[in-house]
């Protein structure tokens, strides 16, 4: 019976060490073949498909002449650290480092087919008023018509009027916009020249910490500290922005980077709002069975429990979930605060802020998930006075 035992334990160990040396030449073969796909696929394909589309005056746009016309101005093309969703691939210039960029694909017809058959598309003053009617409707900005047509910068030739369509994809792309419309609050990549659907940005320096289960050990937490303010500080400025805040629906640490000037920003802009629009979002009236229903990725909603429909506006708020995903966090990737050598004191103001409807001091009016001001400043006072302290303990 005891070598029956051990011929299956003997059996049931070999069979694990076959599947995890499996599972690791499956992880090695997918990196190879991502890293592959990327370089190969993405980068030279995308700027070969770019340039012909480009030669065949389909597309339009400064970016178009800068990497199709002077092969040299460009170099040390890359696959991208990360968001492959939408940066296509790196490469650089003069010292800089662009990220070109693909917008998504809409479905939307902004041409129609006349009684010939023929594609008709819209004059370029009508185009301009469809675009300043989008930004209007989506943004709660209003722009003048000389601002419109420096946005649309007068790049669409009149004799191939199927570009408007690229420059269509373009504005309805949320990165795009937000980087454009909120240029000068820097708070996402700036937009450095386009070409057709792609569009090139300022690359990010992501910040880099270990998150993962080895951070509980502490070794860097003066920097994770320091780390956890900066973003707290560009959390506050999108409560600033006028006409109405931006909401951010969707946090994560690895997509907040530094530009070349030591500037915060975040990566993707793909799940930012304004407030009104994320609202109209959220009480759109469908069906429902309880709040989480209701929600839009990080951003809460609430449920009407007898028309059993969504009805409310945004419950909780960018300072809730920056502490929720960014200082807490949670399984394989704990968030900045998350390690043992922060302060029980700190721990438990971070708790206050994921959960303030447990007090109505803790929360704002009408929003019991939604850390208020007064929290929110407690908070980083003491995160403050923590990094002082923990800078004059350095300098002795």
């Amino acid at each position: 019976m005891l070598n029956a035992f051990r011929r299956k334990f003997r059996i049931a160990f070999q069979r694990t060490i076959v599947l995890a040396v499996m599972a690791a030449i499956f992880v090695l073969g997918y990196s190879y073949i991502n890293l592959e796909f990327c370089y190969k696929i993405m980068s030279q394909n995308s700027l070969t498909y770019m340039c012909k589309k480009y030669k065949n005056l389909e597309y339009s746009g400064s970016l178009c002449e800068e990497l199709c016309t002077n092969e040299d101005s460009f170099r040390d093309f890359k696959c991208p650290q990360n968001e492959m969703r939408t940066t296509v691939f790196t490469a650089e210039k003069n010292g800089d480092v662009y990220a070109i960029k693909l917008s998504r694909h809409i479905k939307d017809d902004l041409s129609w087919t006349n009684s010939l058959g023929n594609q008709v598309y819209p004059k370029i003053e009508n185009f301009h008023r469809i675009v300043k009617m989008h930004i209007t409707l989506s943004y709660n900005v209003t722009l003048d018509d000389n601002m419109i047509r420096a946005l649309v910068n007068q790049e669409i030739d009149k004799n191939n009027p199927q570009q408007m369509f690229n420059f269509w994809r373009l504005f309805k792309d949320n990165n795009y916009m937000m980087s454009k419309l909120f240029d000068e609050e820097n708070l996402f990549p700036t937009i450095l020249g386009s070409c057709g659907p792609y569009y090139a940005t300022e690359n990010l320096n992501i910040l880099k910490t270990d998150q993962s289960l080895l951070q509980y050990l502490s070794f860097d937490w003066h920097k994770r500290l320091k780390f956890a303010l900066s973003i707290m500080e560009y959390i506050f400025r999108l409560d600033e922005i006028k006409p109405e805040p931006l909401k951010m629906c969707k946090m994560k640490l690895n997509l907040f980077g530094l530009t070349s000037d030591k500037r915060i920003k975040y990566q993707s802009a793909e799940y930012v709002q304004v407030e009104s629009q994320l609202d109209r979002h959220l009480s759109n009236g469908q069906n429902c069975e309880e709040d989480s229903d209701c929600n839009w990725h990080s951003c809460m909603g609430l449920c009407d429990h007898k028309k059993s429909q969504c009805i409310g506006i945004q419950q909780n708020n960018n300072m809730q979930i920056f502490c929720d995903h960014i200082l807490r966090g949670g399984g394989l990737f704990p968030g900045l605060l998350a390690s043992a050598k922060t302060p029980k004191t700190l721990m438990k103001l971070v708790k206050n802020c994921i959960d303030p409807s447990k007090s109505p001091n803790y929360h704002l009016p009408e929003r019991p998930h939604a850390a208020n001001t007064e929290l929110a400043l407690r908070l980083y006072n003491e995160m403050k006075r923590l990094q002082k302290a923990a800078s004059n303990r350095d300098r002795t």
